[in-house]
């Protein structure tokens, strides 16, 4: 078997339940995996898709069948990005990818049954994007700030935002500096605290939302909320999946093609020296409630890295290590959504 045939298989090995959880069928996940063949055909087979969904998005909306549209909008945005994700050979191939997932996605915010809202972030010589939903009701809402991982973005979370706004809370998914459009800032950074700060400054005061916050983080999210929640001031919680403690100690046992997603990820000449950068070694822990969740045949951050996340919280912590979940347990959402969302909003009634 060749080298990129191992990478298909490795890519799907580790995250095709996420690709499923996001809003694509395990049916037809699999029909474009089996289309692409081979590594080399996989973004030409997703891209082939998502513009097979964009042009039923286009029919549905010319019959003002809007919700029907946003879908299909939204479900060729996912497309791309999973086209894209994991696609390291073409840079510019992949940019070209990523771009149009973003202008997908922004044909299907406003007709999404709750409407997402572009929201710019002022923020160093620039602006970092956001989307805002908010649940059915004037409110006002308590909002949870969703921070991606890696190689998530964004415009991944409509299916993770219902379990929010079911329950009465608003949803603010951030792309941070080095993730999604937030790559015009540079490489991923361990200390996104700043960017949060300023993230929830630009929403104060908007109509329908309460002023309560509380951070959701997943994979390199849950380790930048937890890292984040121990700056600011006024968090109702913080939650982190499948987060880790310490990048660069794990360095070594990390799957191959995660590695490549780091060396583009974190950027730089040496790409360990700058994993280790990654770390709450040293770091004074979050004194606002947590909630951590991790999936014990995660193959990517090992189990052990929850409960060592978990001993640097200062406050009530809440651990759960699911035997059967795998990295950010995707392969369990009915388990570790319904309970992430409820835990937040009961953080925000207390």
């Amino acid at each position: 078997m060749s080298e990129t045939e191992n990478r298909l298989l490795s890519v799907v090995e580790h995250w095709l339940p996420r690709m499923e959880v996001a809003g694509i069928p395990s049916a037809t996940a699999k029909s474009v995996i089996e289309a692409a063949g081979v590594w080399e055909n996989w973004l030409t087979a997703w891209s082939a898709e998502g513009d097979r969904h964009d042009a039923m998005g286009e029919e549905a909306l010319a019959l003002g069948r809007r919700i029907t549209a946003g879908e299909a909008f939204s479900r060729a945005s996912l497309f791309y990005h999973f086209g894209q994700f994991m696609a390291f050979d073409d840079l510019k191939a992949k940019d070209a990818a990523s771009a149009r997932k973003v202008a997908l996605y922004r044909k299907a915010a406003p007709l999404l049954e709750q409407p997402a809202e572009l929201v710019e972030v002022p923020f160093e010589d620039g602006v970092l994007r956001a989307y805002l939903r908010r649940p059915q009701g004037s409110g006002p809402h308590p909002l949870a700030l969703i921070i991606p991982g890696s190689d998530s973005t964004k415009e991944e979370f409509p299916a993770f935002e219902r379990h929010f706004l079911g329950r009465g809370i608003a949803t603010l998914s951030l792309d941070g500096p080095g993730q999604g459009e937030g790559r015009s800032h540079g490489h991923l950074r361990a200390d996104i605290t700043a960017a949060i700060a300023a993230t929830i400054a630009a929403v104060k005061g908007k109509p329908g939302l309460s002023g309560a916050v509380g951070l959701v983080g997943m994979a390199f999210g849950g380790f930048m909320a937890l890292r984040a929640a121990a700056a600011l001031d006024g968090l109702a919680g913080v939650i982190s999946i499948n987060g880790f403690h310490d990048l660069g100690a794990m360095w070594p046992t990390l799957p191959k093609v995660y590695q490549d997603n780091m060396t583009f990820a974190l950027g730089g000449d040496d790409v360990l020296e700058s994993a280790r950068r990654f770390t709450l070694a040293g770091v004074e822990g979050p004194t606002v409630p947590a909630l951590i969740l991790h999936g014990a045949r995660d193959k990517i951050f090992p189990p052990s890295e929850a409960q060592k996340s978990a001993d640097m919280c200062r406050g009530d912590v809440e651990l759960h290590v699911f035997p059967t979940g795998n990295h950010v347990c995707n392969n369990i959402p009915w388990l570790y959504r319904p309970l992430v969302a409820d835990w937040l909003s009961e953080r925000f009634k207390a």
